[in-house]
């Protein structure tokens, strides 16, 4: 199989695979919608598990849906004030302190060790090889 240039294609994982496969996470359409967003969304399975599942022993003051909001509504706010395709982009997550800190996570108060600055980023590019649709990807800084 070739491309549209005549390169010889290799090998192909598409986006739909990667969600198949649970690499990738597809937001809900009302989801994202709700926070103002109009393309697809899709988050790394790293960044799903760490800041929108609930962590065990919150599930009495937190629920995923609230955890998806505010990654989507930060997303949100910050990409009106850019027009690039890249977006690095900083929330609040809640949660338990038991030494699984990343670098790109940060101490939000000292007064509140459960509170961390947590920066993401997102990519916007074609939904798959085969859809030129756009569609956001939100992952960890050292994702790809």
């Amino acid at each position: 199989m070739k491309d549209s240039n005549g390169w010889k294609i290799v090998s192909t994982y598409s986006t739909k695979q990667a969600v198949d496969d649970g690499f990738l996470v597809k937001v809900d359409s009302e989801a994202s919608k709700e926070a103002g967003i109009k393309f697809p969304v899709y988050l790394t399975r790293a960044a799903w598990d760490k800041y929108v599942e609930v962590p065990k022993g919150m599930e009495q003051v937190q629920n995923l849906s609230g955890r998806l909001w505010d990654v989507m509504f930060m997303f949100a706010f910050q990409a009106r004030k850019v027009s690039s395709n890249f977006l690095q982009f900083d929330f609040i997550s809640f949660l338990p302190d038991e030494g699984n800190w990343e670098p790109n996570e940060k101490l939000e108060s000292p007064e509140n060790r459960l509170n961390r600055l947590v920066t993401l980023k997102a990519v916007i590019q074609a939904q798959d090889f085969d859809d030129p649709s756009p569609a956001i990807f939100i992952m960890k800084p050292n994702e790809d």
